[in-house]
């Protein structure tokens, strides 16, 4: 156990509030697992505000011990470690600490939940595929 007091949380579709995160051209819906877990873990919604932008959002990497993405409605594609791949709606991956990638397009209506730990995490940029 990590030793960090934890509380009851809940978070209810019809009080949704989505705000800015990251990227400006996603809108986030913060479920309150941070608050709830000490700062243990963070799950959030995302979904398309904006066009992804042209030419993909950059390679990355994240400081995570942990990240899960589930999809929730439309698609998404993705560079992972030199390979493109599509997830639709109900595919599910995750990405171990440090993994570089980038998102290269997604449809109108992509939304997912993203449930990533420690709850606050420093996102690096990486140099493009060769």
């Amino acid at each position: 156990m990590s030793g960090k007091e934890q509380t009851f949380r809940y978070s209810l579709a019809r009080d949704a509030k989505y705000g800015s995160g990251l990227r400006d051209y996603i809108e986030y819906r913060d479920l309150g697992f941070s608050e709830s877990s000490n700062g243990l873990v963070r799950a959030h919604v995302l979904r398309a505000a904006k066009p992804c932008p042209e030419g993909g959002t950059g390679r990355h990497s994240h400081g995570v011990d942990f990240q899960m993405i589930y999809m929730l409605k439309g698609w998404i594609t993705m560079e992972q470690a030199g390979e493109e791949r599509t997830f639709h709606s109900g595919d599910s991956w995750t990405q171990p600490p440090g993994f570089k990638h980038e998102v290269k397009g997604y449809s109108d209506d992509m939304e997912l939940i993203e449930i990533v730990m420690p709850a606050d995490f420093p996102t690096r940029d990486e140099e493009p595929m060769g």
